[in-house]
């Protein structure tokens, strides 16, 4: 803009313009000339300045956004409240946390990749994310366009569970059990197309036998229903199962992650138990609108992997069966890449549909 160049390119251009621009006085025309430049270069020095210290200012300057894709109370809205309480102490501003539920994760999605490209709206990512392009035909948004990863927060396994009363307590044996009861054996899905509802689809495809699944909205209520006896088995995210397995209610069969959990190192993992390559793992981090400033997207990732070293940090992740997961904007945006593809493969495979 013209007004915001420096004093001494205005002063140029000012002294360049018509003699009939310039105020006319009867009087003494010199007098009210050295006032108008006097004025205008003053002026211009204000007007610079002012630019300057607007171009220059820090982020963030007022609260930031996160958006959550899920209720509150779940290890979603946990991790963003805890990850937001770190920024707004570091940074000295306020953050906000939006609870947009709904479609598995595409609301909150829509609502991100719309918003303004200035760092102060940030969504937690998660695999729900990176099953949008397959669970839906179109998307008003392309996920890998209109989203800036920013950086990754922190992975955690699922794990496979039956009822006590099922006479199985390796992988070999639950699939020698469904083999030997067709028609019989039950999947308590905790949401179609959820990560465990595609941990247990990855299962069944791997391990090549068959089940009749019943969709509950949640892994809590498909816990109630596995204890209930009403469902064969499930899988769902550690922090919702395991005060069950340590109380009796159900049993342990796997865990879903590449290798044993820290927390459980006496579950082996489903990979060890002959499925070789299994792996589904629940993962969190951080995107923003496409188009969010380098300066800005480093600086949040900068502050993700402060708040990951705190011994806070690490013990709240330890409270939801997760482990610390920092990385740059590159490697996790190649790492959203490959779980879409991944991901997608198996609800290709197990033909499941957005509902």
């Amino acid at each position: 803009m013209r007004f915001l160049h420096n004093a001494t390119a205005l002063t140029a251009e000012i002294l360049a313009m018509p003699a009939l621009c310039l105020p006319s006085a009867p009087a003494s025309p010199a007098r009210p000339l050295r006032l108008t430049l006097a004025g205008a270069i003053a002026a211009a020095a204000v007007l610079s300045a002012t630019g300057a210290a607007f171009a220059a200012q820090p982020f963030p300057v007022k609260p930031v956004r996160f958006i959550v894709p899920f209720a509150a109370g779940g290890a979603a809205d946990v991790m963003a409240r805890t990850m937001g309480a770190h920024f707004s102490q570091a940074w000295g501003q306020q953050t906000i946390i939006d609870n947009r539920t709904g479609a598995g994760g595409l609301i909150a999605a829509e609502i991100a990749a719309r918003a303004g490209a200035d760092g102060y709206t940030l969504m937690l990512a998660e695999p729900a994310l990176a099953s949008l392009p397959s669970l839906y035909e179109k998307l008003s948004f392309d996920v890998l366009r209109d989203l800036a990863p920013l950086g990754g927060i922190a992975t955690a396994p699922q794990v496979i569970t039956v009822n006590p009363t099922v006479p199985a307590k390796t992988v070999q044996e639950l699939i020698a059990f469904a083999r030997s009861n067709p028609g019989r054996f039950n999947f308590g899905s905790p949401g179609r197309g959820s990560t465990g509802d595609l941990s247990g689809e990855l299962f069944r495809l791997m391990g090549k036998f068959d089940f009749t699944v019943v969709p509950y909205k949640g892994a809590v209520p498909a816990l109630a229903a596995l204890v209930g006896g009403e469902v064969t088995f499930s899988a769902s995210s550690m922090l919702a199962a395991m005060p069950l397995v340590k109380a009796g209610k159900l049993r342990a069969i796997g865990t879903t992650g590449p290798k044993r959990h820290s927390l459980t190192p006496e579950l082996p993992t489903m990979a060890e138990q002959g499925l070789p390559g299994y792996s589904i793992m629940q993962w969190w981090g951080l995107v923003a609108p496409r188009g969010t400033p380098r300066d800005v997207v480093m600086k949040i990732n900068a502050e993700i992997g402060r708040a990951l070293a705190t011994a806070e940090m690490k013990e709240r992740l330890a409270t939801l069966y997760a482990e610390p997961w920092p990385s740059t904007p590159e490697e996790f945006g190649t790492f959203i890449r490959s779980e879409i593809g991944a991901l997608g493969r198996v609800i290709k495979a197990a033909g499941i549909k957005a509902e």
